[in-house]
């Protein structure tokens, strides 16, 4: 049965937020920025006069600033557009029992079971109207026959527009549009193809699907299939709980590190934060990962396998701090670090116990402190008990590991394996 896909994308969805509870901003060049003083001072969202003034998205404020000096700055909200991004996924879901998210703002609904005789446009007209008046936000929707061209279509034409994207018009449509494009062809991909003269969608979809699979690998295979409109990947039902690959914070922090005093502690707010989540779902890691940053922006990553899984905050702190020793030479300062734990196993997947009585005791009262820790933080909030080695860390008063860069890797996933 051929499939009835939307893409729904949110148009500049922090800034329309921010508009909604002040809609002053609606007349002024406005974006939504990160905190410069924590070093995160870059664009997150913008709005319709701040993009037409050359704004863009992930670029420096003072780069923003010198295309548009009138440019009014505001700190983002997390909680609010968290909230909103619920209450319009139950707005979709309303429709279908398919609906997907590919981050905050964006998501698939799989309308194929439930469309009957109805106009896809006009059901995506629809939506948009919805969400304009129960929201007064906009956004844009893609439909098509599968999830890669759906997508493609809510970027064709924005704000608040429907782009139909079918079997019989997606050569006009999408083939004369450039490679990068095309979802999963990123800067570095681009350019590859750029090297072999292949700019367009349409391109990748003329080639020799052997040619594109000898010079990208499964990537190349993987683009040809999509830019053919040969995508089958499903859209995953609102309940579903996707299986994490791995869980892991880093932080970029306010000043640089200095001291391995320094490094310690911040390494430890981190590792508290990835135990807490992997005890949160349930799972034990079975490898340490660390990336280290300097301040001329070069990354190191290491790794190595644990004797036996874990989601001790300790047993993940004192492995990245010897990874950290082992791997970092000091000839700069550091700018941002990172621990991941990956491999991951369900608790209680045949755990071997220790031979030696000291070792095992030390592991249940280990156990037991970290749930006291998590029960008291869980009621009072994050940070409320930390060990003093975090206090020794380069980090805000504020620092709430769910708002920066880390978290568990369930956001933005391939969605198409």
């Amino acid at each position: 049965m051929k499939r009835t896909i939307f893409h729904i994308d949110q148009n500049c969805f922090f800034a329309s937020v921010e508009m909604v509870a002040h809609p002053e901003y609606r007349n002024v060049p406005m974006a939504v920025t990160g905190d410069a003083s924590k070093r995160h001072g870059i664009i997150l969202a913008k709005n319709e006069l701040a993009k037409k003034a050359g704004v863009k998205t992930a670029e420096a404020i003072w780069q923003a600033e010198q295309k548009c000096p009138d440019l009014v700055k505001v700190s983002s909200h997390y909680d609010k557009y968290a909230f909103y991004s619920g209450k319009l996924r139950a707005l979709y879901e309303e429709y279908s029992d398919k609906v997907e998210p590919f981050g905050m703002d964006e998501c698939w609904v799989d309308l194929t079971d439930v469309i009957g005789d109805r106009n896809p446009r006009e059901l995506a007209d629809e939506i948009r109207r919805r969400v304009r008046e129960e929201f007064k936000l906009t956004c844009s929707v893609g439909v098509s026959f599968n999830k890669i061209f759906a997508k493609l279509g809510s970027d064709y034409r924005k704000p608040d527009a429907t782009t139909v994207i079918t079997e019989e018009n997606f050569r006009d449509v999408v083939w004369p549009l450039p490679a990068a494009d095309l979802l999963f062809v990123g800067g570095a991909t681009a350019s590859k193809l750029r090297e072999v003269n292949i700019r367009t969608i349409g391109d990748i979809a003329r080639s020799r699907r052997e040619f594109m699979s000898d010079y990208l690998g499964k990537a190349g295979d993987m683009l040809w299939l999509y830019s053919n409109g040969l995508d089958e990947s499903p859209v995953a039902r609102s309940d579903y709980e996707r299986e994490l690959k791995s869980v892991g914070n880093s932080m970029t922090t306010p000043a640089d590190i200095l001291t391995r005093r320094q490094a310690a502690g911040t390494f430890r707010t981190l590792s508290a934060s990835v135990a807490a989540r992997l005890r949160k779902h349930k799972l034990l890691g079975t490898c340490i990962q660390i990336s280290v940053r300097d301040k001329d922006l070069m990354t190191y990553e290491h790794q190595r396998m644990l004797f036996e899984p874990t989601n001790s905050e300790r047993v993940i702190y004192e492995n990245a701090m010897e990874l950290f020793d082992e791997s970092y030479d000091w000839h700069s300062a550091v700018r941002s670090v990172g621990v991941r734990c990956t491999k991951l196993i369900p608790e209680g997947s045949g755990i071997q116990m220790s031979i030696f009585s000291e070792l095992e005791k030390g592991r249940e009262e280990d156990g037991k402190l970290s749930k006291v820790i998590d029960d008291i933080n869980r009621r009072f909030g994050t940070g409320t008990v930390k060990s003093c080695a975090e206090l020794e860390g380069i980090m805000s008063p504020n620092y709430d590991p769910d708002f920066y860069d880390g978290g568990i890797t369930e956001g933005k996933r391939n969605p198409f394996q």
